[in-house]
């Protein structure tokens, strides 16, 4: 269902935006733009407004501009779009239009499906009465963790004859039977990624409506959780280990093509045997195929700040063309968290100024959070977000180097 932004009135008048696939558009004088209005429409901000389309969705957000945006005449901050809205922001008028494509919808509910035969632990079988069992050939032990894309469980694999790691997602949106399929045909790919520091897919499927992944389980916790449970700064040469063993993941990741675009503590998992600790990236490729594909509504909208404080300027503005640069970005941005405990902006709450801060504003430096971190790390760490990805690091190799002296 391909949506259309034209200009109906303004100095660009005729001129037309069509998108049929999950991206966020923003329009503005700055160079950060996708629809930049340099000279010709002062009355607009730097960064007026984005609108995040992903058909049929649309959502259009105010990102605090003087002037102010209107939907069919009305004021807004934020809005769901319709056929046929137009949008106004200083002299240039937007008509919103979508497109309407027929396809046979599978309805998103929640299904529970006969158990397996699995024998699991007298224990274990316990638990699992306390859970739905959605898929069948597994039962849920318990839940490991939620976020944005879903929800994680332990649970048993009759197939495999052990414990899993079962992620489901439950799609946003009603979804097609052929968008199901073409997504998870899709996604098969990433059972490719075969390295010891990216935890790997088993299986990945459709039951009823519901998204599942069966990956490797990790025993151990995460490095968000990790820092948690210490109360204080990791040391130096253990964060900067971690990172180190992440930007090895990356290293092999990023040759083979794939992106994570969503590097982030709770994402590397931690696996201890004795003294050694190897970290393992959770979810390589999953958020950026599942963000950029119809089945995810809109996903810029509330309080992002656990999301937003680890990607990188281009990201937010291009969300289709993530490229090697945004990890490198997170994985700085993961690094700074880890020593200090804070993101690398102080993020105010609401959307729009979010945005902003990360389209516009500097990051705070590291030593202004931790003035007895060396000089030379802060500079890795520094570089590694600079705004312009060609000021970063050449590749996840080149940052990984840069951190050796730290260990």
């Amino acid at each position: 269902m391909p949506v259309t932004l034209t200009v109906k009135e303004g100095p660009h008048q005729g001129r037309a935006f069509e998108f049929e696939e999950h991206d966020t558009f923003i329009v503005g004088r700055s160079a950060r733009a996708q629809f930049r209005l340099p000279l010709k429409d002062p009355s607009l901000s730097r960064v007026h407004f984005m609108v995040e389309v992903n058909p049929p969705q649309c959502r259009l957000t105010d990102l605090g501009s003087t002037n102010g945006t209107k939907v069919n005449g009305r004021k807004i901050s934020a809005a769901d779009l319709a056929d046929g809205d137009l949008i106004e922001a200083g002299q240039t008028v937007l008509l919103f239009s979508m497109t309407d494509e027929e396809e046979t919808t599978i309805p998103v509910r929640e299904t529970k499906l006969s158990r397996s035969e699995a024998k699991i632990c007298p224990t274990c079988l316990a638990h699992t009465r306390d859970f739905p069992q959605p898929v069948k050939g597994y039962e849920i032990v318990r839940e490991l963790g939620r976020g944005g894309m879903g929800v994680v469980y332990l649970a048993y694999s009759t197939s495999a004859d052990g414990l899993v790691a079962l992620k489901t997602i439950q799609p946003e949106v009603a979804a097609g039977h052929g968008q199901v399929e073409r997504f998870l045909r899709e996604q098969r790919i990433l059972q490719e990624l075969d390295h010891p520091h990216i935890v790997p897919f088993h299986e990945m499927g459709e039951a009823e409506g519901l998204l599942f992944f069966s990956m490797e389980y990790v025993r151990g916790s995460d490095a968000g959780r990790i820092r948690e449970q210490h109360g204080g700064d990791i040391p130096i040469g253990r964060a900067v280990g971690w990172v180190r063993q992440l930007l090895q993941a990356l290293d092999y990741a990023h040759a083979k093509g794939f992106v994570h675009r969503d590097i982030k503590p709770p994402n590397m998992l931690l696996e201890r045997d004795g003294d050694r600790e190897t970290v393992k990236l959770a979810d390589f490729g999953l958020a950026r195929a599942y963000q950029t594909s119809t089945l995810s509504g809109v996903t810029m909208k509330g309080d992002v700040a656990g999301t937003i404080a680890f990607m990188a300027p281009e990201q937010v503005n291009h969300l289709r063309e993530s490229q090697p640069p945004v990890d490198l970005y997170a994985a700085g941005a993961t690094l700074y968290w880890l020593l200090t405990g804070h993101h690398i902006y102080d993020l105010p709450h609401g959307l729009s100024q979010q945005i902003l801060m990360v389209l516009l504003d500097a990051p705070v430096p590291i030593r202004a959070r931790r003035p007895d971190l060396p000089a030379r790390l802060a500079a890795v760490i520094d570089r590694s977000l600079a705004r312009e990805s060609e000021q970063r690091f050449a590749d996840a190799k080149d940052m990984r180097r840069a951190l050796l002296p730290f260990r």
